[in-house]
């Protein structure tokens, strides 16, 4: 039994061997010196082989570093400009504001009948007042938030056509603004205290006197209204400052000289008045608005 297995064996062996083709070029078939070496990545070896060493275009390279060696930007571009600090950079104008409007609207039972009279005191002259005037407390309350009001604006509106310029200092800015105001509160007295003089000594009779300082605090008052939106212009868009002082001074004007028409419809009564007019114009209308300016500019210019 055995034998017969070895018999089978063998021929299965000789079988396999007659059956598989000759390659001359199997690994089991080369000689030793024709097995591959291991890859070689020496110059020398390339250079045997025939192959040339390609050369890279470096540029790209080169130019990425040069750019990200560079020196800053900022190092070498124009100087930026000083921030401009205004009122509102300060939260107390803002406040005072804020202020004044929300007392203005709890007087807004009065509010509209206030505004009704003060537009007929702004030119009439009518010697008796109807019944149906308002002159109550609620008016005067009104005209007394109004004037408040209207100091407050003239105050930021002084501050931003005197300053010498863009500012660092958002409290210097404030303090400044805070002085403005009292100046232009203290220019509204005084006006008050000299149109009752004048009034007192000229005025034929004491309602005359009072009809023209009514037209006075209805001119300021509506004045002040009106003055809101350039104020606001110049705290929340400080680059618009020439175009709303322009608005601002425009309104401011023309408040002064119907004032002034009221002025001369009470007080003219021939040539001879017309030679006081122009020293009261001269006076009381022309060198104290001038002298306001010049002590606003020191008062901001002052170290």
């Amino acid at each position: 039994m055995p034998d017969t297995l070895k018999a089978i064996s063998d021929t299965v062996a000789a079988t396999a061997r007659a059956a598989s083709p000759s390659h001359a070029d199997s690994v089991l078939s080369m000689p030793r010196h024709a097995v591959p070496k291991a890859f070689d990545a020496s110059l020398e070896h390339a250079l045997d082989a025939g192959i040339e060493p390609v050369q890279l275009d470096m540029s790209a390279f080169e130019s990425i570093v040069a750019e990200a060696s560079a020196p800053p930007a900022w190092l070498s571009g124009e100087a930026a400009e000083p921030r401009t600090v205004h009122p509102a950079s300060h939260s107390a104008v803002l406040g005072v504001l804020a202020m004044l409007f929300v007392a203005c609207m709890l007087a807004f039972s009065h509010f509209g009948r206030a505004l009704v009279a003060s537009v007929q005191d702004l030119w009439s002259v009518r010697r008796r007042q109807n019944a149906f005037d308002e002159s109550s407390p609620g008016r005067r309350r009104v005209q007394f938030l109004l004037a408040l009001q209207f100091t407050a604006y003239c105050g930021v509106l002084l501050y931003a056509a005197v300053r010498p310029g863009p500012g660092t200092d958002a409290a210097r800015a404030l303090t400044d603004t805070l002085r403005l105001t009292l100046l232009a509160a203290g220019y509204y007295l005084f006006q008050l205290a000299a149109y009752a003089t004048v009034g007192y000594a000229f005025a034929s009779d004491s309602a005359k006197s009072r009809q023209w300082i009514d037209g006075f605090n209805a001119s300021q008052g509506i004045a002040g209204m009106l003055l809101a939106l350039p104020t606001l212009g110049i705290i929340f868009y400080p680059d618009a400052a020439s175009g709303m002082l322009i608005a601002a001074a425009t309104v401011y004007l023309t408040a002064r000289l119907i004032f002034i028409g009221k002025g001369f419809r009470i007080f003219y009564t021939g040539p001879t008045s017309l030679v006081y007019f122009i020293l009261y114009l001269c006076t009381l209308e022309i060198i104290p608005v001038l002298a306001v300016v010049a002590l606003a500019h020191n008062l901001v210019t002052a170290v």
